[in-house]
């Protein structure tokens, strides 16, 4: 074999090393990109799932703040005088449902303001997971609408107490609007309300690993 052929099969390995070279280094890239962008993905989620559920535990905690039993002489009055009520609300049924309706109106603030940051999320949510991380919220939703309707009707019976007592029914309200500090095991509504936020949990769990 003469040197001319020998220079000819060496250019072409070069050529045929060279390409394969630049072959590898496309696939390396490639592969590199992909998993960049699961990466990314991975993190953009766990920190949208670390948002949502930080958002579904303030609407647990303004529910247990609208539940507290206790209410200071000066929750009261200060909700009095921004509603302008007057009157003696221990002695006045009328004048102690408004006053005790006022609180209410300023602590359920708190759940409006949770759900508006709780929504503003799930928006963001719903357009990387679909309609399923909304069907999730359903249950939370229904515990806030649980406690507004029993809030108005125990308001109501305070104004115009029904003809005939009725304990058990009282006590059903009283139990969805108290919720005791530690007797979330005793309490049914209490129960519900932490099953509607595991129900979150479960669902944002998953992607809550990286």
């Amino acid at each position: 074999m003469d040197i001319d052929t020998v220079q000819k099969y060496v250019t072409l390995i070069k050529d045929v090393i060279t390409g394969l070279s630049a072959i590898t280094a496309a696939v390396i890239a490639i592969l590199g990109l992909q998993a960049w962008k699961k990466q990314l993905k991975g993190k953009t989620e766990y920190e949208l799932a670390q948002r949502l559920l930080r958002a579904t535990y303030k609407v647990r905690e303004a529910f247990a703040w609208v539940r507290n039993p206790f209410q200071s002489a000066a929750e009261i009055s200060n909700a009095m005088k921004d509603s302008n009520i007057e009157g003696d609300p221990i002695n006045n049924p009328k004048v102690r449902a408004q006053s005790e309706g006022a609180v209410y109106e300023k602590r359920w603030q708190k759940v409006q303001e949770a759900f508006v940051e709780l929504e503003s999320v799930l928006l963001e949510a719903e357009a990387i997971w679909g309609q399923t991380v909304r069907d999730n919220l359903k249950p939370l939703q229904t515990c806030a609408s649980t406690l507004a309707i029993n809030i108005k009707t125990h308001l109501r019976n305070i104004e115009k107490p029904p003809r005939n007592y009725d304990p058990e029914a009282e006590k059903k309200i009283d139990d969805i609007i108290y919720g005791w500090s530690g007797d979330s095991e005793n309490n049914s509504f209490s129960k519900e309300i932490n099953s509607a936020v595991s129900k979150m949990e479960n669902f944002l769990r998953p992607r809550l690993k990286i």
